[in-house]
């Protein structure tokens, strides 16, 4: 007989005792009727919420099967509570009965029974496994398009996990002739994988051989529909190792052998174990397929072109200040976490590497502001928080030796990363003052395409009163420009930005791409004039925003390009608001300049609010330019205010008598010409605040702000696209539903009642057969 009849035979044998066992049914119907419990009830709040809403442009395979809130990741977090009382008597009930010395008086090798016996408790697995699965085949029936592979994925990453599992759960099996003790035994072993990546994370050679051993969160990219190389590979090393472990109690059980040798010949499994870990654990050892249709885990296209132009090693610093409240995050004990954040870029670009510098200086929004340290010096509360988060001293550069290095004052001594490539190009990538903190795909690739390529400069225009970056106040525009925490500011966008004084002494240079003039309070002088003349002749981009009051020094300027603000602000009849407030929505020509205009704004009624605005119109001689509407007020409720010039707070209503008339006013224009080999592009807005530090920050109810929106769709259009980095990604196909509410119910009987009861049913007829025979 060959070693596979062997092995199939002992397969069967041992299948069948377990289909015969009363623990087994009693297994898979519990797992059963939890598992389709959990699913109904996903299911019941998706089709209730969609019922609700009418749909939403989301994968809907992926929020009922994939990530940590879908069905799939349930069963993964509950698996482990069945597989010790399924493999608990797999080898110790035939140790405790003395029929396992029949097996080593015959023919038959340790490691046929081993393969027999797990191939027996995995092929109850494939049991388990059938419950899920009817699930998706369920979720394919009632979502039209339903992504499979994804949801293939996770079922794999599912059934490797309890591959895993009843390789730990044998070998357990075979150290004991107590049942018990093996099934808790095994959550014991299951218990130290799970924690086993916690230790020694603040020494890098270990943090990464505990880490790999951990089965912690080795199932978390497959439940997002992603197969890793490193993942795959730890399941068969883990599953062969504990074979190997199994094989070698059997041999020994049957032979003399030394426990020195034992213990040898076990540790020495684990290292060669180890050692696969390690080395297919490298970033350029790493394979990755992302098999969602949107690829949802991988860099964008935008962003793999990006970083295909950068050439050479690539270095991405992160400068540590102990001293600074966000220190915790980024400490030795969290640099796996933090590893996510640049992997898929780290993966794209095995040259690409993450180091850390860790230091203590003053920071002026960190831990000196706890009372506990008032009046120590920098080294006493760099012993106190060490001695807090158990690390050594020495680890940390004193401000001395890190101002050697580099000068984060200007950071603020807070928490930065810093990019460099080999030719001393360097980019600052930051954490942001909001929920995500980190941050996104958008502000890394910004980063590396201002060292690839010239970033364009924005150039804001100061002296005559215009609104200045350099300033905090309520008027100014620091905010969405300067501000190194905010995740929108350009700077964190991929712009650089400057100030420039044309009317006193300060030139436009060529490599000015945007000026913007906010709001001249006076007219420009003859130079800035000419300034300004000349940029407009070599076909520099312009963003002007205008406001109320300024009609007389702004529209002599603006005559030349078409323009006319009105004489009159606007006011727009409103229960809640004053009547300044303009709310524009963007218009339907709006959509030819970004995909923002086009997508964003109407989906979400985004409104852009512009307290004190006036109308503009456009001339009908001939300046070359294509006007383009951006913005407009609603047909009715807005009318242009002549009567009345204080709109803050008094009563107003439109006076037909007065000349005042309700109907969609334009409140902010593009203008497009062709120069020679370039498209010169021009945005007018009727209102200055809407884009003020003051007005970005404001929270109203009854209307979605698209403020902030407004700022990057101009900037990416007066860019020509290049900068914000577009990360869209295809629209999903799999947003529909086939089934209503009132299907829930049927859903709920199938799946809680008919199929736990199917098995229940099989089991008993099974049981009553053999009793029987």
């Amino acid at each position: 007989m060959t070693d596979l009849k062997i092995i199939m035979r002992i397969a069967r044998t041992d299948l069948a005792i377990l289909f015969y066992s009363p623990i087994a049914w009693f297994i898979l119907i519990v797992f059963s009727f939890l598992t389709t419990s959990s699913f109904t009830s996903l299911m019941e709040n998706i089709v209730t919420d969609y019922d609700l809403s009418g749909g939403k442009e989301v994968s809907l395979s992926g929020i009922c099967f994939l990530g940590s809130y879908g069905f799939l990741s349930s069963v993964v977090s509950n698996i482990y509570i069945y597989i010790p009382l399924l493999t608990m008597g797999l080898i110790s009930r035939e140790t405790a009965s003395g029929s396992i010395k029949l097996a080593y008086s015959s023919p038959v090798t340790s490691s046929q029974i081993v393969l027999g016996k797990y191939l027996a408790a995995i092929g109850f697995g494939c049991c388990l496994m059938l419950v899920p699965i009817a699930s998706a085949i369920y979720g394919s029936l009632v979502i039209p398009s339903f992504d499979w592979a994804p949801v293939l994925v996770a079922l794999l990453g599912l059934y490797l996990l309890i591959c895993a599992y009843c390789a730990i759960g044998l070998f357990m099996s075979s150290l004991t002739t107590y049942q018990v003790v093996a099934a808790v035994g095994t959550l014991i072993v299951l218990a130290i994988l799970n924690f086993v990546g916690n230790i020694g994370q603040e020494y890098d050679f270990i943090r990464e051989l505990t880490y790999w051993l951990s089965i912690n969160g080795r199932t978390i990219d497959m439940l997002n529909g992603v197969i890793r190389s490193e993942d795959v590979i730890y399941f068969v090393v883990v599953v062969t190792l504990f074979l190997t472990f199994t094989t070698f109690k059997l041999t020994s059980d049957r032979r003399t052998i030394s426990r020195f040798r034992q213990a040898i010949s076990y540790l020495g499994f684990f290292v060669a174990a180890m050692a696969i870990g390690y080395f297919t654990s490298r970033p350029g050892m790493i394979k990755v397929w992302d098999t969602t249709r949107t690829k949802l885990n991988s860099l964008t296209e935008n962003s793999q072109h990006v970083l295909a132009k950068l050439t050479g090693p690539v270095t991405i610093t992160n400068y540590v200040n102990l001293l600074d409240n966000k220190s915790y995050r980024y400490l030795p004990i969290m640099k796996k976490a933090n590893e996510t954040i640049f992997e898929p870029y780290c993966l794209a670009k095995p040259d690409l590497q993450v180091k850390y510098v860790y230091y203590y200086d003053f920071a002026p929004n960190g831990v000196a502001n706890n009372p506990k340290f008032q009046g120590k010096t920098v080294d006493e509360m760099r012993d106190y928080m060490t001695m807090i988060y158990n690390l050594n001293p020495h680890l940390f550069k004193s401000p001395a030796e890190i101002r050697q290095i580099i000068d984060l004052r200007e950071e603020q001594n807070t928490f930065v990363r810093i990019m460099e490539t080999q030719d001393g190009k360097r980019t600052f990538i930051r954490d942001f003052e909001d929920m995500d903190a980190t941050p996104s795909e958008a502000e890394i690739t910004a980063a590396i395409k201002k060292m690839i390529s010239t970033p364009p400069t924005v150039a804001f225009i100061k002296g005559d009163g215009e609104r200045e970056v350099s300033k905090s106040g309520d008027r100014d525009y620091s905010n969405f420009s300067i501000e190194k925490y905010s995740r929108a500011a350009l700077i964190n966008q991929g712009f650089d930005v400057c100030e420039i004084d044309i009317s006193h002494g300060d030139t436009i240079p060529s490599l000015i791409n945007i000026v913007v003039l906010a709001e001249m309070r006076t007219p420009l002088t003859e130079k800035g004039k000419n300034q300004l003349e000349t940029y407009l002749a070599r076909g520099g981009n312009l963003f002007i925003l205008t406001d109320t009051g300024r009609q007389e020094v702004m529209n002599p300027f603006l005559s030349k390009l078409g323009i006319k603000m009105e004489e009159y602000q606007l006011a727009q009849s409103s229960a809640d608001f004053s009547p300044n407030l303009i709310l524009a929505k963007a218009t339907r020509e709006s959509g030819k300049l970004t995909f923002g205009f086009k997508d964003d704004f109407p989906k979400y009624d985004l409104r852009v609010s512009m307290p004190g605005c006036v109308a503009l119109t456009c001339s009908d001689n001939d300046y070359g330019f294509q006007y383009t509407p951006i913005l407009e007020t609603n047909a009715k409720g807005v009318w242009i205010e002549k009567e009345q010039t204080d709109l803050q707070e008094s009563p107003v209503e439109c006076n037909a008598s007065a000349g005042e008339k309700e109907q969609t006013y334009i409140t902010a224009y593009a203008l497009s010409r062709q120069l020679k080999d370039k498209e010169q592009r021009i945005i007018i807005s009727g209102d200055a605040d809407c884009i003020s530090n003051t007005e970005l920050t404001l929270s109203r109810e009854g209307y979605r702000s698209g403020n902030f929106n407004l700022i990057i769709e101009s900037f990416r259009w007066l860019s020509g696209g290049e900068f914000p980095i577009d990360i869209r990604r295809p629209h999903c196909t799999d947003n529909k539903l086939s089934i209503g509410v009132k299907d829930i119910g049927t859903m709920k009987t199938i799946f809680i009642i008919i199929i736990p009861a199917i098995l229940l049913l099989i089991g008993v007829g099974i049981w009553f057969f053999r009793r029987r025979n």
